[in-house]
């Protein structure tokens, strides 16, 4: 009969430990429901400021760093910030996780490089593990996570002054100096590549990532949409544009999406959570005109 109280009086205490252990690790995230909000903030120097959403079309008719446009898209299924970058004055990268660097990429410490005129983000991670990528992630020729054969089919890469998107069983590791495996597609060669049933599914946040040419769109939605609609809306913006999108490819999703501009002035919009540490974090940073 003494044993119940012992026995509880033990499981009590494992049940103390592991909350405790839970504030040494404010890096693991537990599964919550999809975000419904978005913050915006608008940094000048060291200091930030909240920004309506509402004020962020005004705002956008400043001028931003050479090589960058952006405006907003309305579509019924929601609004979205539409930025093009002309990759002649914008040398694309990514920061993330590494073998030196197990902390992943702080949005806000990375703010402070005069040099960064966009991010966006982020890389696909499990939901215990914040972390941890799920698929490939190679940075700067180190592959800190192997490609899955059978996940996410699609291979956003980066090198000198270009970007692209390939199939995730033709990528090689000498096409990219960095690639992350992201999907689904959204676009591929030129048309709308995910299924009307996409709309009943659950709308997100969401990230995506295009390559036109000689330019490149990035995508962050400010309310939830879906893929289907997102895809839609930026195929008929971008032939308003005259911009020839061949693909397009979802990179993330919900809490993980975020977007950081950098105006002519050095002030930065950044849409998301900014104190978030990411496993990968595609990049834009200014370079000399040539």
């Amino acid at each position: 009969m003494r044993v119940r109280p012992v026995f509880s009086w033990i499981v009590s205490s494992l049940l103390i430990a592991l909350a405790s252990g839970c504030e040494d690790e404010p890096r693991r995230r537990i599964p919550e429901e999809p975000a419904r909000e978005l913050s915006a903030l608008l940094y000048t120097g060291k200091s930030s400021s909240p920004v309506k959403l509402a004020d962020i079309g005004s705002l956008l008719r400043e001028d931003l760093r050479p090589g960058l446009s952006a405006e907003l898209v309305e579509d019924d299924d929601g609004t979205m910030l539409v930025t093009v970058a002309r990759l002649q004055l914008l040398e694309p990268g990514l920061r993330g996780v590494t073998s030196d660097n197990a902390e992943g990429a702080l949005p806000e410490d990375m703010l402070r490089d005069d040099a960064l005129a966009l991010l966006i983000g982020s890389g696909f991670v499990s939901e215990l593990m914040a972390l941890t990528p799920l698929g490939l992630l190679q940075i700067n020729g180190e592959v800190v996570n192997r490609i899955q054969r059978h996940g996410y089919t699609r291979v956003l890469g980066v090198g000198d002054r270009r970007m692209g998107v390939v199939g995730h069983l033709q990528y090689e590791r000498g096409l990219y100096h960095s690639a992350l495996q992201v999907g689904p597609g959204v676009v591929e060669a030129g048309n709308l590549d995910i299924s009307p049933r996409d709309m009943e599914r659950q709308p997100f946040f969401r990230s995506v990532v295009g390559t036109c040419g000689d330019r490149s769109v990035f995508v962050s939605s400010l309310t939830p949409m879906h893929l289907h609609a997102l895809g839609k809306r930026l195929l008929q913006h971008a032939k308003e544009k005259d911009l020839a999108c061949d693909e397009v490819v979802n990179l993330a999703g919900d809490r993980e999406a975020i977007m950081a501009l950098r105006f002519a002035d050095g002030r930065i919009l950044f849409i998301g959570n900014p104190r978030t540490s990411r496993s990968a974090v595609i990049t834009l940073e200014s370079v000399a005109a040539s």
